[in-house]
């Protein structure tokens, strides 16, 4: 693989090009990746590539080696490792809140203490989540409670 940059006051606006001679899986992962930086994500359901508003998301969740992604009207697969979300869309307000689900800070309705120092959070959806006692200390930090 080769990377070309060109900087230059003479450009308006930033272009990517990707140049290859077959659409592969790494190719699909870093237009993914990309797309975050612009705030969408492209996702999968029945075969459909759709393009998914990171502020629709309520959180990301790795089931057996897949990555799932879930909205308050629909579950969404995509192509990415849980730790690559997790790298793109920390500035966003998301956060880790176990090894297997990265939550949007955006869309807590309410925290509540759980035995062992974990807390249990409820969605705007409704929906219950645990956060690990590992994660707990960093989402009251980000959110400051304590």
């Amino acid at each position: 693989m080769k990377i070309e940059i060109d900087i230059d006051d003479k450009y308006n606006d930033l272009l990517v090009q990707i140049k290859a001679p077959a659409l592969t899986a790494d190719i699909e992962k870093m237009i993914s990746l990309m797309r975050m930086i612009d705030m969408q994500l492209a996702v999968k359901k029945n075969d459909e590539i759709i393009l998914l508003e990171t502020n629709q998301i309520l959180y990301f969740e790795t089931v057996e080696r897949n990555t799932f992604v879930y909205t308050k009207e629909d579950t969404y697969e995509i192509d990415l490792r849980l730790y690559e979300v997790e790298q793109q869309l920390i500035e966003q307000g998301f956060i880790r809140i176990s090894k297997t689900c990265i939550l949007n800070l955006k869309k807590i309705q309410s925290l509540k203490a759980d035995i062992n120092r974990k807390i249990k959070v409820t969605l705007i959806n409704g929906e219950q989540l645990i956060v690990s006692r590992n994660y707990a200390d960093e989402l009251r930090r980000r959110l400051g409670v304590r």
